[in-house]
């Protein structure tokens, strides 16, 4: 039972440092206004699913600490298999977070390929026009 009271206060602890960070983390990013309209959505989601992801440690911390307590009948079987279930959301949150982060990777890598293609374009551009610089230096007017 001790070592179940200390798992069970490790949890709670990482779980109160994770919604500390997470809040700071989103004030931050929720004060800057240079912040792009898609970006701002992903990390509003992505705030939304590490405070539920939180909120699950904490339960699962409290259901650790109460499991003791749960008389061995069909109760006991029902409330670990609820608890389970809470394992096997916060693992499919995890989820949804990675695929969302890796989906704002491609968006932000495809704008990225679009702004070198649009600035090759346009150094192209200039480095066909033919550069004469002989005719350049005749057309300007002589400095005295």
């Amino acid at each position: 039972m001790l070592a179940s009271a200390i798992l069970s206060a490790l949890i709670l602890c990482v779980a109160i440092l994770m919604h500390a960070t997470h809040h700071a983390t989103w004030r931050r990013a929720s004060a800057d206004a240079s912040i792009p309209a898609y970006r701002r959505n992903y990390l509003r989601l992505q705030f939304q699913r590490r405070m539920a992801v939180c909120y699950i440690l904490a339960a699962l911390a409290a259901a650790i600490m109460i499991g003791h307590f749960i008389p061995r009948s069909i109760f006991f079987i029902i409330f670990w298999g609820c608890v389970m279930l809470l394992i096997l959301w916060m693992v499919v949150l995890a989820m949804v977070d990675m695929m969302a982060t890796r989906n704002l990777i491609l968006v932000e890598r495809d704008q990225q390929i679009a702004r070198r293609r649009a600035l090759e374009q346009q150094f192209g551009k200039r480095s066909a026009a033919p550069q004469n610089p002989a005719q350049d230096s005749a057309t300007e007017e002589p400095h005295e």
